[in-house]
């Protein structure tokens, strides 16, 4: 007896018509509403790292990490 075939689902393409990535790390998505102002904070604070974060998102990790106490602060 044969299985029912699953549908896939679309692949979703980026502007440039390449199929998008999955994130491979699991989680909830959070989305923060930041203002001029605040980005520049965290871009200061992202420069006086000793091991500059790639990314805001690597940033925002960081920083919650440092100020839930399981991080390291420069």
């Amino acid at each position: 007896m044969k299985k029912p075939r699953l549908a896939r689902a679309p692949v979703r393409l980026t502007a440039r018509g390449k199929p998008r990535k999955r994130n491979p790390a699991p989680g909830e998505p959070v989305v923060v509403r930041l203002q001029p102002h605040e980005l520049a904070l965290l871009d200061d604070w992202m420069v006086e790292q000793d091991d500059i974060p790639e990314t805001r998102q690597d940033a925002i990790r960081r920083l919650i990490a440092v100020v839930c106490g399981k991080g390291k602060v420069k």
